[in-house]
């Protein structure tokens, strides 16, 4: 299946699961009580909700940028920006998120960077993340256990799922980058694979190739490990990260006049949401996200405002992402485009 016809079968699925969710709201709710919801919310809160999105990619840029400069590389924050904009733009598209990471690398080698430090830099970010997820999610769910058991009864399985799949990911990603047996044993499996499906022609150029990429990926890693002040900063970016996205939720709770519910016990919800939902193995865990907002929310955002909410809350953090994503890829298209007719 060629890259172009997964991208529109991944765009079909998103405009599938959004047509269910629209006809689901739209039929399980009167129009004229969605249209006072909507009404009765203020501006000052939506510009909010795009503010909290906008300091999410900014921080998912800084960690790369942080641990580029830490290691002495030459890089602007608005070249990471444009390759954090771009990996999160395929994440979204693609089953499991497995597009983002080859595609920022990509984008980070033309501001000249290895793939095994932008490698090791991507694989930073996301072990010290999902980290600092769980921990929060862990710290938040012991001080609101009542909380959480009344407002998602049920949904304890599907946290306690999402823990052990993320722990589990954190471990394979953090064994890839203290472990050079563990590299190149991936490397040998790669090159068998590709061996055997006739794609790798000269194997011991690929094996020399790659072990030179792995060895940069460790060796940046290991320099980052130890300076654990530039550990603690990663930290830092990444809960500023985290709850950047669950200050969407506390900005549309607030924007609708509601009150009862504690800033604790509203981001207790919002990040066992992301912890249970995050590790679905579809493009933007399409389906599992919203649904997963509908039963962990439906106590808290009464009647209509929880279709509004939610589609507010899946704009602010998901689709505005592939909106500006698509738009920076299409200039990046038309430029490539314009350099190659100009070579020619």
């Amino acid at each position: 299946m060629s890259p172009t016809l997964k991208r529109l079968l991944s765009f079909a699925f998103l405009l599938l699961t959004l047509g269910i969710v629209l006809y689901a709201g739209f039929q399980g709710n009167d129009l004229e009580e969605l249209a006072v919801a909507l009404s009765s919310m203020s501006p000052v809160y939506l510009a909010i909700c795009l503010a909290c999105w906008a300091l999410y990619v900014v921080c998912n840029a800084l960690s790369v940028f942080h641990f580029l400069t830490c290691q002495g590389y030459r890089i602007r924050l608005g070249q990471c920006l444009h390759a954090a904009i771009t990996g999160l733009y395929y994440s979204n598209i693609t089953p499991g998120a497995s597009g983002g990471q080859p595609m920022e690398m990509y984008c980070l080698s033309k501001y000249r960077i290895s793939i095994g430090v932008s490698g090791s830099a991507l694989a930073v970010k996301f072990v010290v993340f999902q980290a600092m997820l769980l921990l929060t999610g862990a710290v938040l769910w012991a001080a609101n256990f009542g909380y959480v058991s009344q407002h998602a009864p049920g949904m304890t399985w599907f946290i306690v799922l999402g823990y052990v799949v993320n722990f589990f990911s954190i471990g394979m990603v953090a064994l890839m980058a203290i472990s050079s047996r563990a590299v190149h044993a991936v490397i040998e499996l790669c090159i068998r694979v590709g061996v055997r499906l006739k794609i790798c022609k000269s194997p011991d150029a690929s094996r020399l190739r790659w072990e030179n990429h792995c060895q940069s990926f460790l060796s940046s890693v290991r320099m980052l490990i130890r300076k654990p002040r530039d550990v603690l900063v990663q930290c830092l970016i990444a809960l500023v990260e985290l709850f950047s996205l669950m200050a969407v939720i506390i900005a549309l709770y607030h924007s609708f006049g509601l009150s009862g519910d504690g800033l604790s016990q509203l981001l207790a919800m919002g990040v066992l949401l992301y912890v249970s939902a995050s590790f679905t193995p579809l493009p933007g865990a399409s389906g599992a996200q919203e649904g997963g907002f509908a039963a962990f929310f439906r106590d808290i955002f009464p009647d209509a405002t929880l279709f509004v909410a939610l589609l507010i809350w899946r704009f602010s953090t998901y689709y505005l992402t592939l909106l500006v994503g698509a738009l920076v890829s299409v200039v990046d298209n038309a430029r490539g485009l314009k350099a190659q007719n100009t070579k020619e």
